[in-house]
């Protein structure tokens, strides 16, 4: 992954973005990868405004599905 790719992640917080507000269960997302640091396994994607640090786990790189 690099800086700019579009991917899927999932984070509980972000749900406070969603419709309805009340869907916090933790789906998938698409954002924006804005860094991504190998060495600490962690990268930052940006969703509706905010920047989440989220672990590599928790991040894929969207397919053509996805958009």
């Amino acid at each position: 992954m690099k800086a700019g790719d579009l991917v899927r992640f999932k984070c509980v917080t972000a749900g406070k973005y969603d419709t309805p507000p009340y869907s916090r269960d933790g789906s998938w997302r698409i954002g924006l990868l804005v860094k991504y640091e190998t060495w600490e396994k962690v990268g930052t994607v940006m969703y509706c405004g905010e920047l989440f640090r989220l672990r590599a786990a928790q991040i894929q790189k969207a397919g053509k599905k996805d958009v």
